[in-house]
This record gives structure tokens, sequence and C-alpha cells, in this order.
């Protein structure tokens, strides 16, 4: 084979996209924007707001954190990407496991898996 056509195949290779699905930072960042825009449109006082704004970039490390950590499958990850708003994301949360929906709803709380 020449080995022109190895480099090409090879650089062709390297841009494959990864099997793994949506990646848990995509995730998080999604969850990020629908706490935002959930936050945008809520009636509290900018003390809360100021507050609870805060609080958001720890939520989305966290949950980027239990997704990795929990496995959660690509049909769930993608599902929770693709969701337009809050109760979409919820109805994709709804296929995760016992488990891996217990560590969601702890980081969604802000508390630390327990060992």
């Amino acid at each position: 084979m020449p080995r022109a056509l190895v480099l090409v195949i090879l650089a062709a290779a390297c841009r494959e996209p990864s099997r793994e699905g949506t990646p848990c930072t995509a995730v998080a960042t999604r969850v990020f924007a629908l706490a935002q825009a959930d936050l945008g449109s809520a009636t509290v006082d900018p003390a809360t707001r100021g507050l609870v704004d805060k609080q958001l970039p720890a939520l989305r490390d966290a949950l980027s954190q239990a997704c990795r950590e929990g496995g959660w499958s690509p049909a769930v990850r993608e599902c929770m990407v693709q969701a337009p708003d809050h109760a979409a994301f919820q109805t994709c949360a709804r296929e995760l496991t016992d488990d891996q929906h217990r560590a969601f709803d702890q980081a969604a709380r802000g508390e630390t898996p327990s060992p």
C-alpha cells in the first residue's frame, strides 16, 4: 500500500467521531444552560438570584463527575444534551439506573458521594 494512502487513512481515522457518544461535559454544560434559563425567568430577589448563580458552576462540575463515574449510557447522555427544557431533561434522567439516579440527585443537591 502506498505510504500516502496509509497517511490519508490514518488521518481520517483520527477525525472519526467518538464511539462513546456525547461527553459528560456536554451533559453538564446543558444542565448549566437550562438552570441559567430557569433562573433568568424565575421571580426571585436579586440576592437569591446571585447566590444561586454562584452555585451553578459547582453543580455543573458535580453532574459531570457523576456522569463520568456512573457510566451513563451514550443514549441517555445524547437525550440530555438534546433536551429543549428542564422537563425534557428530567424525562431523559428517568433512564438512569437507580445508582446513577442517586448520584445525579446527590450532585444536584451539591452533596458528595458517600464511600
